[in-house]
């Protein structure tokens, strides 16, 4: 869900190949359209087939694919929508108010992945998180390192990973003194079978009353 320019969508169609489908979510139905020109552009349209460009809202998006029970399903229930998805994405602000969609529509032992520039909001997902068997699993602050490689003239003489046939060039291939930038986090969630006890928060206990000193005579 957030579609953007569509880069993570060619991805992830490349990656399930011609027997997989992603299914991208963009509210914006410009920026859906811009996605799928570019989609068509990459490759001469390559992934095309793979890929499924839906506008407007997850919740509406979740309930037109396929995946309700039928009369003769396992657990009998009718209407009740089914674990579909093998791994979903969210790139969105508040991805926490999709939660309950992704606890009902994710498969058990499956991913879900958010991406998330602040902190606080990493914060709140986790904390959002308790209710619903969704295990924290990592995360991770996605960093712009920038590296110096180049080629250079070697004044010692040693040609370490250098052109054999010129020992006096060598290559040069290290991080450059400028800061490391921040872009983003990712937070991977587990699916689990049931909520885990460990991710709820423990309630708070009252101290207990201490006993009364019977006053001396």
């Amino acid at each position: 869900a957030g579609t953007g320019n569509g880069s993570l969508t060619l991805h992830l169609a490349r990656a399930v190949g011609s027997s997989g489908r992603v299914h991208t979510v963009e509210r914006n139905p410009d920026t859906s359209a811009h996605a799928k020109m570019l989609a068509g552009r990459f490759q001469r349209g390559r992934l095309l087939g793979s890929v499924a460009f839906h506008v407007g809202e997850l919740s509406e998006v979740f309930s037109k694919i396929d995946g309700s029970n039928g009369p003769s399903s396992q657990n009998g229930l009718v209407g009740e929508p089914l674990p579909v998805f093998d791994a979903i994405a969210l790139d969105m602000p508040a991805p926490w108010t999709q939660l309950p969609l992704v606890a009902q529509r994710l498969r058990t032992d499956r991913f879900c992945v958010c991406y998330l520039p602040n902190m606080s909001q990493v914060i709140d997902l986790v904390r959002e998180c308790r209710p619903w068997p969704l295990r924290v699993e990592d995360v991770l602050e996605v960093q712009w390192r920038s590296w110096d490689v180049r080629t250079t003239v070697v004044r010692s003489g040693n040609n370490f990973s250098g052109d054999p046939e010129n020992p006096d060039v060598a290559m040069v291939c290290r991080p450059t003194h400028t800061p490391a930038g921040h872009t983003a986090f990712l937070v991977k969630l587990r699916k689990c079978a049931a909520p885990r006890s460990d991710q709820a928060a423990e309630p708070e206990q009252e101290p207990e009353p201490e006993p009364e000193t019977p006053a001396a005579s």
